[in-house]
């Protein structure tokens, strides 16, 4: 009887840590920031959303690690190693985390000849790749350059790539954000001259600089928990700034 009661408590202790354990692992966030250098960290010639977005829009212990590279397009990046780093990773925090993977590519992909099914394939391949290692994929559409014509209007060139992204995160079922709509829409309502005071430095118009990530990266999470619940419930609202961005309010 004695064994049967220790046997009891066991079994009633190891599924409450599980439960616990699984608490926690919904509670605790992972982003893995897969992109080029309209993702990546400010540097000198280089610069995105993706450090706004993890220094100012999760609440702790949720947390993001930043992967994007200079430069990189999606063969790039999967082929020089970027990749198997973040699936690395995925795998590794997602046994106590869950785990998101934003895939943001087009900006280097579209100077490329004949690049549309490959691009098409890589992206494919990543969102696959993410799944197999326990992680949820999430397509960002490029964010857009901040170049003018002179009736206010964005001169784009990455609409056709927004669609591709989007179509194959159709296919795939795949969660995705619009930022390449977002961001035309908000840099048309502020203008060019507020629009300069967020890029990396004079005469770039494609890298941002530390506020300029700030605002794109807090615009990134608005638009996925405009997607997701379980994203909104790590993170940290900043509603002035949201309100701002919504509005096409400068807000530097």
């Amino acid at each position: 009887m004695l064994f049967k009661k220790e046997i009891l408590l066991f079994l009633t202790c190891a599924a409450g840590a599980l439960g616990v354990q699984h608490r926690n692992r919904a509670a605790t966030s992972v982003f893995l920031l897969a992109g080029d250098s309209t993702t990546a960290t400010q540097s000198a010639n280089g610069g995105g959303w993706g450090d706004g977005f993890k220094n100012f829009t999760l609440t702790s212990p949720s947390f993001a690690v930043n992967y994007g590279h200079n430069g990189a397009t999606t063969s790039s990046f999967i082929e020089g190693g970027d990749w198997a780093t973040v699936l690395s990773n995925a795998s590794q925090y997602s046994t106590t985390k869950t785990v998101y993977v934003t895939i943001q590519f087009g900006h280097n992909d579209q100077k490329l000849t004949d690049y549309v099914e490959t691009y098409k394939a890589n992206l494919r391949r990543m969102i696959s790749d993410v799944i197999a290692h326990n992680a949820i994929p999430i397509i960002v559409t490029s964010i857009s350059r901040r170049n003018y014509n002179s009736d206010g209007t964005i001169k784009d060139l990455l609409a056709d790539w927004a669609e591709y992204a989007i179509s194959v995160a159709n296919e795939d079922g795949t969660m995705y954000i619009d930022l390449w709509k977002s961001s035309i829409e908000y840099l048309e309502k502020i203008g060019e001259a507020a629009a300069r005071k967020l890029d990396l430095k004079s005469g770039d118009s494609t890298h941002l600089s530390v506020n300029g990530s700030i605002v794109f990266g807090r615009m990134v999470m608005d638009l996925l928990s405009e997607k997701s619940p379980a994203i909104k419930a790590v993170a940290r609202p900043d509603e002035k700034l949201s309100a701002d961005i919504k509005a096409g309010v400068p807000s530097y």
